[in-house]
């Protein structure tokens, strides 16, 4: 007989959530709406919205109070409350990243603007233009950025090694949570990023201007518009990004070490003097660091531009490593000297292999801060094909009366790709250097 009610309290559910998409599809499909080519008014909306959010909640709740009677009946309470939590804590989220879908629809739309006239048919969602229109999708826009882009045969070798390893580090990822035989497979997972990174970096190092190119009526190679180079110019951030972290690393670690553990004339001062500059903003340097470089004839280069980012990290980084230093035990330094070790190769056998998380940590904080950087990049490279994608993104808008908004947008989902792969590949090491960084032993 409790089976026979537990089965009817899930059939009812599943009426209740079918009922809830019924009411719903004919709310947003029945609205009185007044339209012209730019706006939608629809009476009282607020309420609407209102009245079926609450509607929406009464019905998770109950699912989720149905759901604890059966499983756990002195929680059911609780389950209800829960879902109703998660369900808001959804809400916020999904209208949080709304910006990013109506970016994504403005990418994948054939007209190259941002106000495209508002369908007359469809619910009130697509009649509003809160969801993008179907009708309206195209990939004419990755088409115009990527048909100057001509990748040679070994190149297009590296971009499937790239595809293949990270389609299997993401399946790995999802096995070795279910697994108990994790550690074979991490080590594997290991190897497999190892040969994803070094192919990236042989396809960085691979590309070069001369690979963006068109043809004219005559047959005749044009070079490529500024907007058909936007691989070289994710290539050139890429590059810099990438030496400036390896740079803060190699810095950082040397400076944090010798402030942790070394005793000398000055170094109180000099860790007050890093707190001091970073309370004062980069672009106060800019006039030094411009006039800096061009004595040293370096504008328009990654050169110059690397050793400026590079210069700016160590005060933060090496405070951040010092930090770090100062959580180990100098005991394990101390056993390795007393076996015959030198200080470097206490150093460099000891103290790195364990500060590999914080090493990795330091290096995404740089790479992730200089992808997006604008300011300095802009002053210091001139050269379209030295630019980096904020400056290309710059220069697409630079006309507010004439801005291709289909090709911005799509320029900039592009260029977002790398960052987020790399971001989301070592979340784990990029929040815990925060946590690793901030305790003292």
């Amino acid at each position: 007989m409790n089976t026979l009610n537990q089965i009817q309290s899930i059939l009812r559910t599943y009426l209740n959530l079918k009922s809830l998409s019924i009411l719903f599809t004919f709310l947003i499909t029945n609205f009185s709406i007044a339209q012209s080519d730019r706006f939608v008014r629809i009476p009282y909306g607020w309420l609407w919205f209102l009245i079926g959010f609450i509607v929406i909640c009464l019905v998770v709740a109950g699912s989720a109070y149905t759901y604890g009677k059966i499983r756990r009946p002195g929680k059911a309470i609780s389950y209800a409350i829960t879902a109703s939590t998660h369900l808001f804590i959804w809400i916020v989220i999904l209208l949080t990243l709304y910006p990013v879908i109506h970016l994504l629809a403005v990418s994948f739309n054939r007209n190259d603007s941002i106000t495209t006239p508002l369908p007359k048919v469809g619910n009130a969602l697509l009649r509003s233009g809160v969801l993008p229109d179907p009708s309206n999708f195209s990939l004419v826009q990755y088409h115009k950025l990527l048909s100057e882009t001509h990748f040679f045969t070994y190149q297009w070798m590296m971009v499937i090694i790239i595809a293949i390893t990270l389609l299997t580090i993401f399946v790995l990822t999802l096995i070795i949570r279910r697994s108990d035989f994790s550690f074979k497979l991490e080590q594997l997972r290991n190897y497999i990023a190892w040969v994803f990174f070094i192919t990236i970096f042989g396809l960085i190092i691979s590309i070069n201007p001369d690979q963006f190119y068109s043809f004219n009526e005559a047959g005749e190679k044009v070079r490529a518009s500024s907007n058909g180079k936007i691989i070289l110019h994710i290539r050139n951030t890429l590059l810099v990004s990438g030496m400036t972290g390896i740079m803060a690393v190699f810095l950082s670690t040397t400076a944090g070490y010798a402030f942790a553990r070394l005793k000398f004339e000055g170094r109180y001062q000099t860790l007050l003097s890093f707190v001091f500059v970073q309370m004062f903003p980069g672009f106060m340097a800019l006039v030094a660091l411009f006039y800096l470089m061009n004595a040293l004839d370096l504008l328009n280069s990654f050169t110059g531009l690397i050793l400026a980012y590079s210069g700016g990290a160590i005060a933060f980084s090496a405070w951040i490593f010092k930090g770090y230093l100062e959580s180990i035990n100098t005991s394990l330094e101390e056993a390795a000297m007393v076996d015959g070790a030198t200080r470097w190769g206490a150093f460099w056998r000891i103290i790195l292999p364990m500060s590999v998380p914080m090493l990795l940590f330091i290096f995404l904080l740089q790479f992730i801060g200089t992808y997006s950087e604008f300011i300095l990049a802009n002053i210091m490279l001139t050269g379209e094909d030295k630019w980096t994608v904020g400056i290309a993104l710059r220069a697409m808008s630079y006309n507010q009366f004439n801005t291709q908004w289909g090709t911005l947008t799509a320029s900039a989902v592009l260029g977002s790709i790398p960052i987020l792969i790399i971001f989301y590949s070592f979340q784990n090491a990029f929040t815990d250097g925060y946590t690793a960084g901030s305790t003292k032993g």
